[in-house]
Order: structure tokens, then sequence, then C-alpha cells
């Protein structure tokens, strides 16, 4: 070996050797003076391993998430300031950060998700993991995000393959964009000026004493559960297979427009009506508010206190369901069946 070598091999030993002792030296000083080492909090609480960020939501104006196989939960702060928290998630398997005022979260499935190649430059950021490394008896992951009434959000871009999405006690101006292969949304005491966005292939929407100015709810199968408090100024319900239940707080039916439409039962107060679709209006044209179904009922009225609960038992089918489905196949049998298309192929002979 070349002697330069030697001299950069011992230099590179003396380097990591005042590393270590300075890391030593560090950890000991903080745990002395009783201060965080790392910005995440890792706790274990009841088998869950709790990672927790403290938050400043007052410059986020957007949250970003895109999981999989994860219960979100989204709540007002009690302890007046905001937080992230991630049970459960594996290290190196998932990512957050907050740039240009969006907080972005993924759950990534390797080792690379620890280096980033943002604007040209390589980054390493997963270091701090693997030091507060602590293993998990339970294997559901967990996502809770707790804002101030102060926060400054604007938009969520929810995006789940597979898990529950639960919003309590939320009055924000910000969007609500929420879309689920398979799993539950539920919006409870939640008051926006903005649009509602919602959207869950199988499963069950509960929007229990909610207020938008806009909604668009769509399901594929499952049911829709829904205590409106305030008056939308267009709302539509969708239903591919399933029933509808939708009650508004509001006493007078002056300025709304209910279209209802199903292939089954249609009641509007209580009362079956004999007309597809049955429409009802003081005010045409204002306020309309569509409800949908192609293989359901549709229940609808006003004087409403709650939502009808009725849809419990078909949640714990749906999800007995959901549990069964393999997305990773069908996103590789997709892309397959994609790939074996040959574009140059357009279905037309030429005549020679």
């Amino acid at each position: 070996m070349k002697p330069g070598s030697v001299i950069f091999l011992i230099v590179s030993v003396l380097v990591i050797i005042a590393g270590l002792v300075l890391c030593t030296i560090g950890v000991n000083v903080a745990q002395e003076q009783n201060i965080a080492l790392f910005s995440t909090d890792v706790s274990v609480v009841d088998g869950d391993v709790i990672r927790s960020d403290v938050l400043d939501d007052t410059a986020i104006n957007k949250v970003k998430m895109t999981l999989d196989d994860v219960d979100i939960y989204i709540r007002r702060s009690e302890t007046g300031e905001a937080y992230l928290e991630l049970r459960n998630f594996q290290v190196g398997t998932y990512d957050y950060s907050v740039q240009n005022k969006m907080l972005l979260v993924d759950n990534e499935t390797s080792i690379f998700s620890l280096m980033r190649i943002a604007e040209g430059n390589f980054n390493f950021s997963g270091l701090r993991h693997y030091l507060t490394y602590k293993t998990s008896d339970n294997t559901q992951k967990e996502l809770y995000l707790y804002l101030t009434e102060n926060a400054a959000v604007n938009a969520f871009d929810i995006t789940c393959t597979r898990g529950n999405v639960t919003v309590e006690d939320l009055s924000l101006v910000t969007d609500y964009n929420i879309s689920l292969r398979a799993g539950d949304i539920t919006l409870h005491t939640v008051t926006t000026k903005s649009t509602l966005n919602i959207a869950t292939d199988l499963g069950i929407i509960t929007l229990n004493d909610v207020t938008c100015r806009h909604g668009n709810i769509t399901i594929g199968r499952g049911a829709a559960d829904l205590f409106i408090r305030g008056i939308p100024m267009e709302m539509t319900v969708q239903v591919a297979d399933g029933d509808i239940e939708c009650g508004y707080a509001v006493t007078s039916e002056y300025g709304l427009e209910f279209i209802l439409d199903a292939p089954g039962t249609v009641a509007y107060n209580g009362n079956e009506q004999t007309d597809r679709p049955y429409t009802f209006s003081n005010s045409p044209g204002t306020c309309p508010q569509m409800f949908r179904t192609e293989n359901g009922s549709v229940n609808c009225g006003i004087n409403a206190t709650g939502v009808s609960g009725r849809f419990a038992g078909l949640s714990e089918t749906l999800a007995e369901e959901a549990a069964l489905i393999d997305f990773d196949a069908e996103t590789e049998e997709s892309t397959a069946e994609t790939s074996d298309t040959d574009p140059s192929d357009t279905g037309t002979d030429t005549a020679a």
C-alpha cells in the first residue's frame, strides 16, 4: 500500500474516533441539561413507537400526503401547538418535510428514502431516525396531525391506497381533497368556507356536523352517511353501489333544490317518492343538492340532528374485503397490460 493511502486511512480513523467522542460528550451534556438532541421525539407507548415533531402551522399553506396502509387522523390541538405524530413507521420507509410552505408526508419502501436528490443536490436526511431507533410491537401505521386555531393551511391533498381518514373539530378556510382506494373517510365537526372533494373506491363516507361551501362526494362500493349543518352552495353525492343517508340541520326548505335518484327506495322527509329522479325545490337552480346511487336507496330530509349510524356493520364487512385486496398486484397487472399494447397498432387494416 502506498504511503499516501496509509496516511489517509490513519487520518480517517482518527476523524471517526474524534466524531464518536464528540457525539458521546454531546449526548451526555444534553441529558444533564435536559436538552433534546434531535427535533424528533421518539417514545414507546403501549407497544406503539411514536415519532413526534413540533410544527409551525402558521407557516404551512398546504398539507400533501401520499401513503399506503396508514390510518390518518387530523385534529385540533389541545396543547396550543401544532405537531405531527407517526406511529409504527419503520425506519427507512417514510419521509416527511416542510418546504415551500408545504408539509409533505409519504411512506416509501426502501432505504433510498433516506437519500434525496433535489435541485441537483444530493442530500442525506435519515441518520437521525437510526440514532433514535426503537422497535415496535404493533404493525398498524397511524399518522396524527394536530393543528391550532391559527393554522394557515388552505389545502389538504391526501391520497392513500388503504386506510381510514378521520378529520375532527377543525374550522379552517381550506379545501379537503381526500382519495382512498379502500377505507372509510369521516369528517366530524368540521367547518370550511371552501370545497370538499372526497372519494373512496371501497368504504363509508361519513360527514357528521359538517359545513362547507361546495361538496363533491364519490363512492364506488359502500355508503354515504351525512349530517350537513350549513347549506352548501352545491352538493353532489354519487355512489355506484350502496345507499345514501343525508340529513340537513336546516328547519326550512326555502332556497334549496333537492334532486334524488336511485333504483331502490327514494324518500324525502320520511315520505317515499315515486318519481325518478325526484326533485323538490322552492327556488329552482338555487343551492342544488344532488344525491344519486346506481344500486341502492336514497333517504334525505331536513330537521336532522345527526347521522343515521346504520352502516357500522357494513364498514366492518368492507374492511375485511379491503384486507384481502393486493393493490400492488393490481398495479403490476395494469402496467403489464399497458406495456403489452402495441402503440403502433391502431386496429385498422390497410388493404394492399
